[in-house]
């Protein structure tokens, strides 16, 4: 917004927690609201792990998010196709165009961290919100990163 506060807009898909007791939101239960093996989300930002029904978890947001950084980088998705099918391909066997080939004023560190969320093995991405959060915050003022961990 016009004060610098990111809003979310689209939860996705959400899970509906069994617990009343959210003092620990990381460690709490949930119960899935879809199928095993079913392919639910919205195609651009869906993760390879997403794509082929397996399960997942908060390293799927941090891929999301990766592909949100990726549009604000370069003003393009970084995967698209005139089908759903062309675009579960690309997330699934190739890499998306380099950022720094659609916007070469991009620091080469916001690139790396892209790269990194957007990893197709879970493993290999940033494991938390907080440790990306925390990479970002080298390339963002200080109030703005005291703002984004007051929302953490």
């Amino acid at each position: 917004d016009g004060e610098g506060r990111v809003k979310v807009m689209d939860f996705g898909l959400a899970k509906k927690q069994e617990s009343a007791d959210p003092s620990d939101s990381s460690e709490m239960p949930t119960e899935a609201l879809t199928g095993v093996g079913m392919v639910v989300g919205t195609v651009p930002y869906m993760s390879p792990e997403q794509v082929e029904g397996k399960p997942v978890d908060h390293r799927t947001d941090i891929y999301a998010l990766g592909v949100v950084l990726y549009e604000m980088a370069t003003g393009r998705r970084a995967f698209s196709g005139e089908t759903s099918a062309v675009v579960f391909d690309a997330i699934l066997n190739r890499e998306p165009t380099p950022v720094s080939r659609r916007n070469y004023e991009v620091p080469e560190e916001l690139e790396r961290i892209i790269r990194k969320a957007m990893a197709k093995e879970p493993g290999e991405r940033f494991q938390s919100a907080e440790e990306l959060l925390d990479v970002l915050a080298l390339l963002v003022p200080e109030q703005t990163l005291q703002q984004a961990r007051s929302l953490t």
